[in-house]
């Protein structure tokens, strides 16, 4: 049997530079699943970012009399410039959005375990880079609200301790006049942030072929046949990618970027300031009325102690049981996490500058964390986590999307352009007629079965592709 080409030339990179792991190790048929590649993800919106980024970088000017104008600039008179902006942020949040879902899938499935325990650092430490390319890239524009709300978020920082709050504020925001702290943002944002990420990345890459795929939580699966990456994973990767990338341009394509008012002194003075939503959640706890004043340390104490927390989670839950359902404390206490966090950026998004009372505060929070908890003893208690209640079956279609390719019909392969593309265009305009007034039920029945047959056409195409005939492949 001929040996595969792109394994050769793998071999050849890893003996010509020493290295002592396999570079893109085969993975096991179990990976492939969405879930297993949140990270992926992740790392292509990342590349996302930094190829509009560096188109926007031929207009942009980075001053505060110009910072404005040139983005109006890209997006009134570059072609096609407020689809590379609109792009750029929803790549942004979905970047965020991923690393969210990737911390939680993490958490959920124990991936922390020996000896995984530095992967999770790492992972944490990128996730907190992410958050900062976040909070620097939405001053760069230099409107009344991303002035206003990094400002919000600059400010936090003169509550931490003398000894650290002087010295993180200069480092992030300069001198502290807005030249200054744009120039830094700036800086931040295109070089030291993006270089940081890159670098933790070889890291945990490094450690990732090392390692390899964290095994599912069941344990039925560790013999799972290994699936080489050239052609077959990177077929997947390739084709979960389009998908998203689609995703990020229809949704760019619906709702183009609107560009708040210029920042100005005057029009700040008019303006509530909040932070982006990534944000929201910490500064609606900054809100409750027992944290104003000197209470603010003690919540900005408690966030800090509950990111630490996560980051060490690998030495702190030492037990061997990985399974959700074997874990009662650790999965409510990552249930309760999940709901505050959304009950909080909602409940901030509802109450912009409002101070929260602290019977308010008592009442959402404590209500969803006691609610929470008392839903997820009942499950644990009766039992339903072992019944076939709550399972939900994944069958034919859905479910050939989680498996690998076993064979090489490149024909497949090129028709499944067709659906995807197809199903692009029928969700964005679904979504335009169903908010334009009056609603055209009709156009809207049209374009949902479209997008409906286009998602079960291309799930069919990839169950040919796993499940084909070559089954010898």
């Amino acid at each position: 049997m001929t040996e595969n080409p792109g394994r050769k030339f793998v071999e050849w990179f890893k003996n010509r530079f020493g290295l002592k792991t396999t570079v893109l190790r085969p993975v096991p048929e179990y990976s492939m699943n969405p879930l297993y590649w949140l990270g992926a993800l992740t790392v292509i919106a990342f590349g996302l970012q930094v190829l509009t980024g560096l188109l926007m970088l031929i207009y942009y000017v980075p001053t505060t009399d110009q910072a404005y104008t040139s983005t109006v600039f890209i997006i009134q008179q570059v072609p096609l410039g407020w689809l590379l902006e609109t792009v750029h942020l929803y790549g942004a949040y979905a970047m965020i959005l991923l690393t969210f879902l990737h911390l939680f899938r993490g958490y959920f499935a124990s991936v922390q375990k020996k000896p995984r325990e530095m992967m999770w650092v790492t992972g944490m430490l990128m996730g907190l880079t992410v958050m900062g390319l976040g909070l620097t890239g939405y001053l760069l524009p230099w409107t009344v609200v991303s002035k206003s709300a990094t400002d919000v978020s600059i400010g936090m920082l003169s509550f931490l301790p003398a000894q650290i709050g002087p010295i993180l504020t200069y480092l992030i925001a300069g001198s502290g006049s807005g030249a200054a702290e744009l120039t830094r943002f700036f800086d931040l944002h295109i070089i030291v942030l993006p270089a940081g990420l890159l670098s933790l990345l070889a890291l945990k890459m490094y450690m990732f072929e090392a390692h390899g795929a964290a095994e599912p939580v069941g344990g039925a699966k560790k013999n799972s046949k290994e699936i080489p990456w050239f052609p077959r994973v990177y077929l997947y990767f390739a084709m979960i990618g389009a998908i998203f990338v689609a995703i990020v341009f229809v949704a760019a394509a619906m709702f183009p970027l609107t560009l708040p008012a210029e920042y100005t002194p005057q029009a700040a003075a008019n303006f509530v300031a909040q932070p982006d939503w990534y944000f929201l959640w910490m500064y609606q706890v900054l809100k409750v009325q027992a944290f104003e004043g000197p209470g603010i340390y003690f919540a900005l104490g408690a966030v800090t102690l509950l990111v630490i927390g996560l980051a060490l989670l690998p030495f702190i839950d030492r037990g061997t049981q990985r399974n959700p359902k074997s874990r009662p404390i650790y999965t409510t206490i990552g249930l309760i996490m999940i709901a505050e966090l959304l009950t909080l950026t909602i409940w901030g998004h509802l109450t912009p500058g409002q101070v929260i009372s602290n019977a308010q505060a008592v009442i959402v929070i404590g209500g969803v964390a006691i609610g929470v908890a008392v839903v997820s003893l009942f499950v644990f208690r009766s039992n339903l986590v072992r019944t076939k209640i709550l399972k939900i079956p994944i069958k034919s279609s859905l479910s050939a999307m989680m498996l690998p390719f076993r064979n090489r019909n490149r024909t497949i392969t090129m028709l499944f352009m067709i659906p995807l593309i197809a199903g692009s265009v029928s969700f964005a305009n679904l979504v335009g007629s169903l908010t334009t007034v009056p609603v055209n039920l009709i156009l809207a029945i049209i374009n949902f079965a479209v997008l409906f047959g286009s998602f079960f056409a291309m799930a069919r195409m990839m169950r040919s592709l796993t499940l084909g005939r070559d089954r010898q492949a």
